[in-house]
């Protein structure tokens, strides 16, 4: 997906600080302080910017001012105003102007970034920022340039396609936002530095070690290992334990097509 920056639109200050807290790094250590992740630490100090997923401020108009990138997620942000002067994040769609009118709706009103359950949504609509479980705020398509298709709808349920080609049913009576999310801009990355700011660490493969320090490594010149990959531990690290938890949701996914 190509970006295009928006012209006069971009804020490059700080944000505001009200809605802003300070996010404390754990650098992939657990509650006792022993390193459980590898390859992560030295991130740059930054504050977590607060989004409005819940958007419960209903049939009240906003405008929107100017987008905002945030450092801790690949989606652009926007600050509206309500008319009522309140202030509030909320995920970015592309499109945005001054003269945007941006609204949480019952009714059925449709404009982009607007917010609604998706009873009212129309056919073949792409939304984001949508709830699992009502008034309790976005939890699925929240990435940026993530979008998902509203197909159809029965009594009780909803029929979502995800980007996946998965069709996830969820209640009718859950809301979701109109459009796609505002993909951030990629930065090249020049340098090493870049990575260390990210709190992205140096990685050595077990192959390159020396026997004592991992059971893939030592042998003679580019040895291939001999053995599946392993941890520093020689338990396998590849397809042993799906990381997806379904247990309890299976009835609300439909495979891909």
């Amino acid at each position: 997906m190509f970006y295009q920056e928006p012209i006069n639109l971009l804020y490059r200050q700080r944000p505001l600080k009200v809605f802003t807290r300070a996010k404390r790094i754990s650098a992939g250590r657990n509650n006792t302080g022993r390193i459980t992740s590898y390859h992560k630490g030295g991130d740059i100090k930054r504050v977590y910017r607060l989004i409005d997923n819940c958007r419960q401020l209903f049939e009240v108009p906003a405008g929107f001012l100017y987008y905002e990138v945030d450092p801790n997620r690949t989606a652009i942000l926007a600050l509206i105003c309500y008319r009522n002067g309140l202030l509030s994040y909320i995920l970015a769609t592309q499109g945005l102007n001054s003269k945007s009118l941006i609204i949480s709706s019952v009714s059925g009103f449709m404009s982009k970034a607007s917010h609604m359950i998706l009873a009212n949504i129309a056919i073949g609509t792409h939304i984001y920022n949508i709830e699992h479980i009502p008034k309790t705020g976005g939890s699925f398509i929240r990435a940026g340039g993530s979008s998902g298709q509203l197909l159809r709808r029965d009594d009780k349920y909803a029929f979502i396609k995800l980007q996946s080609g998965e069709i996830r049913k969820i209640t009718s009576n859950c809301s979701a936002s109109i459009g796609t999310v505002f993909l951030k801009p990629s930065k090249q990355k020049t340098k090493a530095g870049i990575n260390r700011c990210q709190g992205k660490r140096p990685t050595v493969r077990g192959v390159a070690m020396n026997p004592v320090d991992h059971p893939m490594g030592g042998g003679e010149g580019k040895s291939s290992g001999g053995r599946p990959s392993v941890s520093p531990w020689g338990i396998l690290t590849k397809g042993q334990w799906k990381t997806r938890k379904i247990k309890n949701q299976k009835y609300l996914i439909t495979p891909r097509t």
